[in-house]
């Protein structure tokens, strides 16, 4: 199932399906399919990326040698860049509802930083996250180290910008068809990773279950954005952060 970073108050805590051991947010009722998805056709200039089902379900080692840098650009300028690529392709959202920038997570061993915004559709809010980290090696190495990250073993999408810049969009999770989630991982040469992730539920959905932990219960039955529109943003985001 499928790690999601959110964070709660003034903590950045993992979403976890019931089940998984730590604290933080667990997805309520999650289920796996018996059958795999069929692969999602590319979006235009993107290329479909093989996987190997042989390794995809013992999620491998994403770590890639290499010097990241000490630091994340200034929420100052991640904020606004952030929220105006989602206000460019979804509408008007209101500025990030939640937020955390650390110089040090002790749980990354380096800088972390994460936005939230909530944008509306017919049956409720979804959400819009992103989480900012640091990485070494180079960004086509990341990207296929982090191949099988979310264990789903489900091919992405891939995109490289002029500048060497790598999006990488995974499929819609095969998990709990009321809480769907949605990833696009951004590696920026400058060894800053975005992570874009667009989830079927809100802040209204969260449960408190003690020690700080929330459970999700109910949600939207969608996601806020196609991938197209997931993809926009991100593209929008590299644009905007320069």
């Amino acid at each position: 199932m499928v790690a999601v970073v959110a964070a709660i108050g003034v903590t950045a805590v993992l979403l976890r399906p019931a089940g998984q051991g730590g604290g933080g947010v667990r997805v309520a009722g999650s289920t796996t399919p018996t059958t795999r998805p069929a692969p999602a056709g590319p979006l235009p200039g993107w290329e479909t990326i093989p996987i190997d089902e042989a390794v995809c379900d013992r999620n491998p080692s994403s770590h890639v040698p290499g010097t990241p840098p000490d630091s994340l650009l200034p929420r100052a300028v991640v904020e606004p860049a952030f929220t105006g690529a989602v206000q460019a392709v979804t509408g008007p959202v209101a500025s990030a509802t939640r937020a955390t920038w650390e110089s040090y997570s002790a749980k990354l061993d380096g800088p972390s930083g994460y936005l939230e915004v909530e944008v509306p559709m017919d049956n409720g809010n979804g959400q819009l996250q992103l989480e900012v980290r640091v990485y070494g090696g180079t960004p086509v190495a990341m990207a296929g180290a982090s191949l099988y990250f979310y264990g789903e073993c489900l091919p992405p999408a891939r995109h490289v910008l002029a500048d060497g810049t790598v999006l990488q969009l995974h499929q819609v999770h095969p998990g709990n068809p009321q809480q769907p989630v949605q990833h696009l991982r951004i590696y920026r040469p400058d060894g800053r990773e975005y992570i874009l992730t667009a989830a079927g539920w809100s802040e209204a959905d969260l449960v408190p279950t003690g020690g700080g932990a929330f459970t999700i219960a109910g949600g939207r039955g969608k996601l806020p954005t196609t991938g197209a529109q997931l993809a926009e943003i991100a593209t929008r985001l590299v644009t905007n952060l320069g």
